[in-house]
């Protein structure tokens, strides 16, 4: 773009095309093929309302529960961004969006394919109308921008499936997870079967057939404890992370390629003196979140970009993300060094034995201690205290309850063997005592006989 060389030129040229109708700016970029990534559509749309949301007239009737949930508004989804709207009926300023939009644009010329044609039909579509700004609904405004975004590989709703988890945890309730499912048609349950839970287990795991068969063989507890010791917890009655894994495994999202964010995203952003300042979260890819196969650098769709010049502009904020998480920092030999064999050999057992026997004889009575710790109690105990370190209250109360029911389980086999026994008992107890009456019948009688007419067989 010859036109516009500096960004300070740039900027001021996106304030001067807010003026242009949605309708137009609409055909313009879909003449230009010109598609835009959901995820810009979520950074520019969070900037416009942002004023809004933090303005302290608003921020000061919120819940404590929705402050709490707006420090991870950087990474709302656009349904988030598009339910605060609706709740708390905030005015959408179609003119903001249109300038940052362009100042993205701009900036990122070389990705979206922008030439000076572009620039120039931009000209002629901005003298064409008034100076007055167009006031437009969310709504309409998107029946008319909405054609023109298209959600990367990676990515749901404009938030990398990287760190879609712990955002949605942290940033939505219940109802907004089902709203979320609704929205790309999948309706979310409170409970899942015992199939879904093994299907979702394989998705995630790519586990062949045999494992799967073998899955199938196992209980739904098993199935937790297994999804467990792989670092993953679900349960079959869905909180929060189980319903987005369920989302996501239902859209069929699981390994997908991570498509990389390259934009620029050092716009020029108004500060409003008269919002409120919070404490941001930072999010960042764990072991429970959506995995994904990292991929190389792509541009995305246009077919005109060129991706050498991107790399100096580093100002990519998933990226780095991507990069850090799956670096194998974590498993690093660092702690194999450190347990060395040096600390074992140490001098310490040799003073003992210098002290005589006589100490070491007294230690040996607890051996017959240690065999009393397999006991089924005392093992099981100190597993659920180490669990519940991890496990929330949710789950640690759905596995007592499972446990119960394993113990109601074996009580109820317990009564069923009880009952036979008794019963086996008493029936033979009933046959030697009808042998036995037979016997002092005939030997009482003078003619030999057995009662109840039984013929005797034996004569």
């Amino acid at each position: 773009m010859s036109k516009l060389k500096s960004h300070e030129e740039m900027f001021a040229y996106s304030k001067t095309l807010s003026v242009i109708p949605a309708v137009d700016l609409a055909n313009l970029l879909t003449v230009s093929k010109i598609k835009v990534p959901t995820y810009i559509h979520r950074f520019v749309l969070r900037e416009t309302i942002s004023p809004k949301v933090f303005a302290t007239a608003l921020y000061s009737t919120f819940t404590d529960e929705l402050k709490y949930r707006l420090r991870g508004y950087r990474d709302f989804s656009i349904y988030l961004l598009e339910k605060l709207m609706v709740d708390y009926n905030l005015e959408f300023d179609a003119a903001k969006y249109k300038e940052i939009f362009f100042d993205m644009l701009f900036l990122n010329a070389d990705l979206f394919g922008i030439k000076d044609h572009f620039v120039n039909e931009l000209d002629k579509l901005k003298y064409k109308y008034a100076v007055d700004f167009e006031t437009i609904p969310y709504s309409t405004f998107m029946s008319h921008f909405g054609n023109l975004l298209y959600e990367p590989s990676g990515y749901l709703d404009g938030v990398s499936l990287s760190i879609l988890k712990d955002v949605m945890i942290h940033s939505s309730t219940l109802g907004d997870l089902r709203g979320l499912g609704e929205k790309y048609g999948v309706k979310v349950p409170r409970r899942i079967n015992k199939t879904q839970l093994v299907q979702i287990l394989a998705k995630r795991f790519r586990l062949s057939e045999d494992e799967i068969v073998l899955l199938n063989d196992k209980s739904v507890l098993d199935l937790e404890i297994y999804a467990k010791d792989k670092g993953f917890s679900i349960s079959i009655d869905l909180k929060k992370s189980d319903m987005v894994e369920f989302i996501v495994f239902s859209l069929g999202m699981y390994h997908q390629e991570a498509h990389k964010d390259l934009h620029d995203y050092r716009v020029p952003l108004a500060v409003d003196l008269d919002t409120v300042q919070i404490e941001e979260v930072q999010f960042v890819s764990n072991d429970q979140d959506i995995p994904v196969v990292l991929a190389e650098p792509v541009v995305t769709e246009p077919a005109k970009t060129e991706p050498e010049p991107l790399p100096p502009s580093e100002p990519i904020q998933t990226a780095p993300i991507e990069e850090e998480v799956v670096a194998p920092k974590e498993p690093e030999p660092v702690a194999e060094p450190e347990p060395v064999v040096e600390p074992e050999p140490v001098v310490e057992p040799e003073p003992r034995p210098e002290e005589k026997p006589a100490e070491v004889l007294p230690a040996q009575p607890a051996a017959p201690v240690a065999k009393e710790v397999p006991a089924p109690e005392p093992v099981l105990r100190p597993m659920l205290t180490e669990g519940s370190k991890n496990y929330s209250e949710e789950e640690r109360a759905l596995l007592d309850e499972k446990i119960n029911l394993i113990i109601k389980k074996y009580q109820r086999k317990r009564r069923q063997k009880t009952f036979w026994t008794i019963l086996l008992v008493t029936l033979g107890v009933a046959v030697v005592g009808f042998l036995g009456y037979c016997l002092a019948f005939y030997f009482i009688n003078d003619p030999h006989i057995l009662p109840f007419g039984i013929p005797v067989f034996w004569e």
